[in-house]
């Protein structure tokens, strides 16, 4: 049986609603994401209009195109960074606007060749879209994770060497904001998943225990929405591998989640 594709990143991510506004949410858009139904919450949230509304909408069009049976679906994210885009338009004060437009291109990013994300300039509107998040919201947790992982992700595809010299990436700035970013949410499973993901695929025999451990404190997050209960079972798979599997197998699981083509 295939295993369902699912991707947390660059700012993971798709993350939690706690930094947002509900206020301007419908209700029924925020149920249909607890469920899983997340174009019917996009549909929703666009409908009713506001910054908060979009940029709640480009969340549930990430989460739609990384839930998928198969590939990460382009366009669902293609359309996320549309939603994203006009929620900035509509309030350029709005951190949450930023957060969801870097986590939408970081995952095109994964799924487009290197070319075209070099081409179009993804990484540096990647970390362009954090920084604008964070200077809005210092102390925002997903815009903190998502800086964390832009780091790392650099770092893992260019080479220490190249991370730093054409980006200004390094392991030691990802790895501290990134731990900055679990201690001011002890709870949350999501926040540990990605942390995990993000440092085993820099080095599976080096983070194999910091991986564990992360997956182990995530373990008590109470919440039942569908992200966290997928986010719970993938956390399993990855949790047993751990115990036992090789690097090689650990490493292959890892870029799965992550959302890279096979």
């Amino acid at each position: 049986m295939t295993t369902p594709r699912f991707v947390l990143v660059l700012a993971i991510f798709i993350l939690t609603f706690a930094q947002m506004a509900r206020a301007a949410v419908p209700p029924r858009a925020q149920d249909a994401f607890q469920d899983g139904r997340y174009i019917l919450a996009a549909t929703l949230s666009e409908a009713e209009g506001s910054a908060e509304a979009f940029a709640f909408a480009a969340r549930a069009r990430t989460a739609d195109a990384i839930t998928r049976e198969h590939d990460v679906c382009l366009d669902c994210l293609i359309h996320a960074e549309q939603s994203a885009q006009t929620a900035i338009d509509r309030d350029a004060k709005l951190a949450e606007g930023y957060v969801q437009l870097a986590i939408a291109i970081g995952f095109r990013g994964r799924i487009i060749s290197s070319f075209a994300a070099q081409s179009e300039g993804l990484a540096e509107k990647g970390r362009a879209a954090i920084d604008k998040a964070l200077a809005l919201d210092p102390a925002n947790v997903w815009a903190r994770a998502s800086l964390g992982g832009w780091h790392l992700e650099i770092v893992h595809r260019a080479g220490s060497f190249l991370a730093g010299t054409l980006y200004g990436a390094n392991e030691e700035d990802g790895l501290k904001l990134f731990q900055a970013a679990l201690a001011a949410d002890p709870g949350s499973l999501l926040v540990r998943f990605h942390y995990a993901l993000s440092i085993l695929a820099l080095d599976p025999a080096r983070f194999r225990a910091q991986a564990a451990k992360a997956l182990d404190d995530g373990n008590t997050d109470p919440s039942t929405d569908h992200l966290t209960k997928l986010t719970r079972a993938h956390a399993e798979n990855l949790r047993a591998l751990l115990k036992s599997g090789t690097d090689a197998e650990i490493a292959t699981l890892v870029r799965r989640l992550q959302g890279y083509p096979d």
